[in-house]
Order: structure tokens, then sequence, then C-alpha cells
């Protein structure tokens, strides 16, 4: 008998979360459609949430547990996988020490994956969790523990509010998001509302895109220079006294040292490196001054460029110096419904905050930078990594410097991938497991409460059984936690209690964690339960961030950070500017509406509109170079070199050249469809050793390279 389920779409770690209804048949999945009475999408849904059944129903799905046997796979039971990686784990960390274990979880998991994989880690007494943020969004942790307290206090902007609007490496109207991880599926409908009620919206990016066709102002800006157009705005606005001083004195302090720290970034010399004239960067700044609500917002453009936390840290500046936080129109704070830093602080004790061993890089957001994890794995010495399990990641395609990763996933002695496909990382593995989909397990994304627009919750249901062998991330870790003889959830007291649970048949579930978190919360947890669509909680109110949810002493913004004054200094010093023999700029971005990483490519729907990556390069350098539409670029690095198809264009900035991230399907994987359009991996071009000094980032955008006809 047929039956109509409201959920949410879940592909990848997409961010807007958009209401669907899904008709079930036969136990099923077999239609999906606009859910019109959800109160975040209200029937918005994009190319990718329509296409969601050749994910949900792919005959690629890993149904079984897989064992590597020789240069092939044998079929194993779930009992004896267990029991054998647990055991072998075990032997690993008792023999090489426990910094030895190592896990990473990537975009497609939620906060059930994220919790197991870190807390495996750590149970072991590892420091050795890595996850996808440090590939893309750790910047802004840096800056909000040293600004605000806390890494977790993630502001974010007014949209409809705002009167003006400056948008750095983003395309929001194509990605449905403006900072991290933010559910805001209409954004477009939010930025075309704010510039009709008066709002002017500038958009920097080398590229033209969906978001600048929309903006007031398209500033052309060089990759890798967003911080020099940033810094030249702080010293017109300080030298010009057009900051709020009222605001400024009541609430932040450390504003003396910026006057000096940007004196070199006069708004001729910022001209000079970002391209975008002198005139304009003085007007911009005036502007953004002078705006009843204004704000600045990066995205992965900026964060996986050069001098991505001190560009973060520009941004968190420009909105104190001018009264912009906390304010209607500028940045504020969701406070969500559940307090999400005080449960991090509180679940997170026992873990190890060791420093990675590669760099010194300390952990933000649950992990150490994956810039240094291959050379951890092939460093010798005590701590080197010799086992890795993944979880709903695939480091092979994702990480910088693919050749380097390669080499170190074939030097583990264990690597276990936890995944519903077998990948592309999974071809190095020992072990694969069959992990079921969203859709099969329902739950609660608890972890990202804060990053919505205001305070809302839902519990997704359950829609469908796993298919075959497949498992849930929560049943997974149980089992090898027990079979490795660690703790699960890294808490011997959650264990004790899992233990007699599940002993009496009563069972120790993610749906007995999700209580436990709504515990005195607003919606309580019986009412979402009882909600077919989720609902709001406490109504947000600007004027409490400073009294309830800063986490700084004195409650004020720390503005000023040695560290970064020091790093700001050397980018000044040196900005990244390419070179006599490489003289491009590559850029890895550039998102299409029908790709969300590497989760959408075994979707035939989805990649037969993609048809694989390519190089877009501009039309002049492209007539320079003799190189025609359809024609092949060789293009090299430091770390490499690769052959791409060129589209020369006029839509993007003259010796900057683009090409799409997260291809390369070229290994013996069970994604069919995406073998059948493989692409090339940009990433063998991007080293992994060029990483922001303080987060260890890799930069992925703004790599000096050169260009040729192939």
């Amino acid at each position: 008998m047929a039956r109509t389920v409201h959920t949410v779409c879940k592909i990848g770690a997409c961010e807007p979360f958009c209401g669907i209804d899904v008709d079930v048949e036969d136990g099923k999945m077999v239609r999906v459609r606009p859910d019109r009475d959800h109160p975040v999408s209200r029937g918005f849904v994009c190319v990718k949430g329509m296409s969601l059944l050749g994910y949900q129903n792919s005959p690629d799905r890993l149904l079984h547990p897989l064992r590597r046997e020789g240069s092939g796979w044998a079929r194993a039971t779930w009992s004896d996988a267990t029991r054998q990686i647990g055991a072998r784990l075990r032997a690993i960390a008792d023999e090489h020490g426990p910094r030895a274990i190592a896990t990473y979880w990537g975009n497609a998991a939620d906060s059930i994956g994220i919790t197991m994989a870190n807390t495996f880690c750590h149970a072991f007494g590892s420091p050795n969790s890595y996850n996808v943020l440090s590939l893309e969004y750790t910047d802004r942790g840096v800056v909000a523990h040293a600004l605000y307290g806390n890494e977790n206090l993630i502001l974010q902007p007014d949209v409809r509010r705002a009167k003006l609007a400056l948008l750095l490496g983003t395309n929001p109207v194509v990605t449905q998001g403006l900072t991290l991880l933010q559910r805001r599926p209409r954004v477009a409908e939010d930025l075309k509302r704010a510039k009709a009620a008066g709002g002017k919206l500038y958009v920097a990016d080398p590229r033209v895109t969906h978001t600048t066709r929309l903006a007031d102002r398209h500033l052309r800006i060089r990759p890798g220079t967003d911080l020099y157009l940033l810094g030249s705005m702080i010293r017109t606005i300080l030298d010009e006294g057009l900051y709020d001083r009222e605001r400024v004195a009541r609430h932040t302090d450390g504003v003396d040292g910026w006057a000096s720290a940007v004196a070199a970034l006069s708004p001729a010399r910022a001209a000079e490196l970002t391209g975008i004239g002198a005139e304009e960067i003085g007007d911009l700044a005036r502007a953004f001054a002078r705006a009843d609500g204004a704000y600045a917002s990066t995205r992965v453009g900026v964060q996986t460029s050069h001098n991505s936390v001190v560009t973060e840290w520009a941004v968190a500046t420009l909105a104190s110096l001018t009264g912009n936080v906390d304010r209607p129109g500028g940045l504020y704070f969701n406070p969500g419904v559940i307090d999400i830093p005080a449960l991090i602080e509180k679940f997170t004790k026992r873990r190890n905050t060791s420093p990675s061993r590669i760099g010194g890089f300390r952990p933000v957001f649950g992990g150490l930078p994956c810039s240094v994890l291959a050379d951890e794995i092939t460093t010798p010495g005590d701590g080197q990594i010799r086992a890795l399990v993944v979880v709903a990641g695939n480091p092979v395609i994702s990480f910088p410097d693919t050749a380097k990763i390669e080499a170190a996933l074939r030097k583990l002695d264990l690597l276990v991938s936890v995944d519903i496909f077998l990948n592309d990382t999974a071809t190095f593995a020992h072990w694969v497991l069959p992990a079921a989909t969203q859709f099969e397990q329902g739950g609660f994304h608890f972890l990202v409460n804060t990053f919505d627009p205001e305070p809302f919750a839902e519990l997704r249901p359950k829609v469908v059984e796993p298919p075959g062998e497949c498992r849930g991330e929560w049943d997974i870790f149980k089992e090898l936690s027990r079979a490795a003889g660690v703790p699960f959830l890294n808490n011997p007291l959650f264990d004790r209690l899992a233990r007699i649970l599940d002993g009496v048949g009563i069972g120790f579930s993610p749906d007995l964690l999700n209580r436990y978190l709504l515990l005195g919360a607003t919606p309580s947890y019986g009412k979402l339960r009882s909600s077919a669509r989720g609902l709001h909680g406490r109504p947000f109110a600007f004027g409490r961030f400073f009294e309830e949810a800063i986490h700084t002493s004195d409650r004020r913004i720390h503005l000023w950070h040695p560290t970064f004054a020091a790093s700001l200094k050397a980018a000044i010093d040196s900005p990244p500017l390419p070179t006599a023999d490489r003289p491009f700029l590559l850029i890895s971005g550039a998102r299409r509406l029908e790709s969300y990483n590497s989760w959408t490519h075994d979707i035939p729907e989805l990649v037969e509109k993609l048809g694989g990556n390519w190089a877009i390069l501009n039309d002049g350098d492209a007539r320079r170079l003799g190189v025609r539409t359809g024609e092949a670029i060789r293009v090299r690095s430091a770390a490499g070199e690769l052959t791409i198809e060129a589209r020369p264009t006029p839509d993007i900035l003259p010796g900057v050249v683009a090409i799409h991230q997260h291809w390369g399907h070229t290994y013996e994987s069970g994604m069919t469809t995406a073998r059948k359009y493989p692409g090339v991996n940009v990433n063998r071009v991007h080293p992994d050793s060029v990483r922001d000094p303080l987060s260890g980032m890799p930069v992925f955008n703004g790599t000096p390279v050169s260009v040729e006809k192939a």
C-alpha cells in the first residue's frame, strides 16, 4: 500500500535540507516532490533533491560487508567484520600507541556519523580525528575561538534586512547558503527582497556567476587577494573616523592595533593587488560604514584560498568596527533550540586535544587539518598513523596532492570505509562496511542547529528499511567499540548503559540520545516527535548576543590577536601572486547546481547533465595560447600536472583558470555511473604543503600554474 512521508532532502552535506514529500510503495521510495508546507523551504527543492531516488535506489549500493582478498573482494558477515576490524585496531593501538589510530568523516555524515567517528577515535586516546571541515571551513572556528571565546559561535548575516551586502568568493544562488552549513534554501529570494527594500549587493568574484548577475556591483577580484580589499576598507574607515565609536567602546577591545596593521594597505596598494579600482575600494568602505545594517560574508572561494584565517578575521573586524554585530541587517548568532557550544563542551571532556604531530596545528571543529594526514601516515616515528576509518567520505578525490594521498592510503596497515558505495577511496581499503542512508535511519541533525537562520528543529522520520545488510553508523560503531575494547561514545557511563539496555532487549538507540539532548529544550522532544515538519523554538531577538551567547570572560569581542597580526603582516609583505614561470592562478570551486562534491556523480540523471569537468579560461588568454573550445590544455604546478579540455569564455578574469573539483573517478570502484564520466582530479596540481599557517587548511584557490596547449 502506498504512503506519503514528509521528510527533508539529504544528498551529501547539501545545506538547505529542503522539505520533501516522499511516496513509498512496497518498502521502496518511488517518488519525490517539494513539500509546499515545509516552514523553511516552502516548496523549494533543487534538481539534486528531485533526483535523489537515483542515489537512494542506486543499483550500485553496497549491500554487504566486504573483505579484501588479494586484488578483489570477498563477502563477509557482520560478526566477522566487526570482530576482525576491532581486534586489528586493538592490536595496532597496543603495539604502536593510541596515535596510530585515526578516523575521518566526510561531507555526507550527519550528526550521528560525525559523533561516531570522533568519539571512536578519542576512545583509543588518539587525537587523530579528521573531517571535511578542515578542507573548507575551519578558519571560522579559529577566529570565533579567538574573538568570541568559542569556536562554535559562528555569526551569520541578516540577509533580508541588510542595506549593504558584500559577498566574497561565494555563489549562493547556486549553493543555497551564505555561511557555514546555513539552511537558507531561498537565499536568492532573500537577496532580491533586500535589494527591493533599498539594499545594495556587492559580489567579489573572478568569475561571472548567477550571483554576480544579481549584484549591483561585480568586483572582479584576483584570486587570493580578498584580504587586501577588506584590509584597505578597514584602513579607510579608521582613517576617516567612520567606525561606530559607541558600540566599539561598549563591546570591543583591541581596535587600536588595526590602524598600524593595515597602514600599508592604501586603496592604491590594494588596487594593485586585487585588480579593483582604488576609488571603488574607498567608496565601498564608506558605503559599508554608513549603511544602516551591513555585512560581509565569505564562502569556499575565500575559505580555501590564501590567508583564510586572517581574511575571516578582517571580516569580523569590519563588522565590529561598523557596529554590525548583533544588529538588524548585520551579523548575528542564532542560539538554536539547544545550546550547541555547551553541548559540545560537555560531551568532549574526555577527548585528546593534542596538536597534530606534523605542523603542530590544534584541532578545530573536532578535527585536525586534513592537509597533514598524508604526512602523518608516511612520516616514521612515534605517533605515526597506521589505521584509518573513513565514514561517508572520499579523501582520495577531495584531498589536495592526489598522488601523495594515494601513496599514503596504500601504506596503511588497516583502512576501513563505511559508506553506501564502494567509492574511490574504498578501492584502497581492507574492509568496506555498508551504511544506511539518512532515509533508512531518520534522526536529528543537532550539530548544525545553531547554523539555521532562526531557532528551528525537526526530527527526521525513518522512511524505508535499509536494503541488504546495510546498517546505521550508530550500530556499526557500537559493535566496533566492543570488539576493540573501547567505551562506546568515549563515555564509560554511556557504554555501560548501552550494554544494559541492549542486554535486556530495549536497545540503546540514537532516539534515546535525542531525548536526552532535548531535555528542557523548546520545543520539547515530545512536541517535535508529534510534528511532521519541525517546530520553531524561542523567537530570536537582537540584543542578546553580548548578554547570553558570547563566551569571553568579560563578554566583549577580543578583536586584537598578536598571532593573527603576525600572519597579517606576513601576508602584506608577501602577497600570493603568479610567477614568471607560473603566470596563471588556478581556482577549483565553481560549484554547479547539479553537483555536490563526488556524492552526486553516481546519479545518472545528474551526471549526464554535468558530463564531467573541464578548464574555464579567459577567451583572450585562450587566443594567445592558440587554444580553441574543446581542445586540451596542460596545467602544471609545483605539485604535478594534468591535461583537460578547455572552454574559453569572457566570464572569467584574465590570468585565471577554473577547474571543477571532486572529479577523477578513475579507480576500480563500484560507482559505475561515475566511472562513465570520470573527469579529471584537479587536486593532482594542488599541493598539500601550501596551508593556512593558523588553521592548516589547504589552498585550492589561487595556486600558481602554467598553462599550454596540449
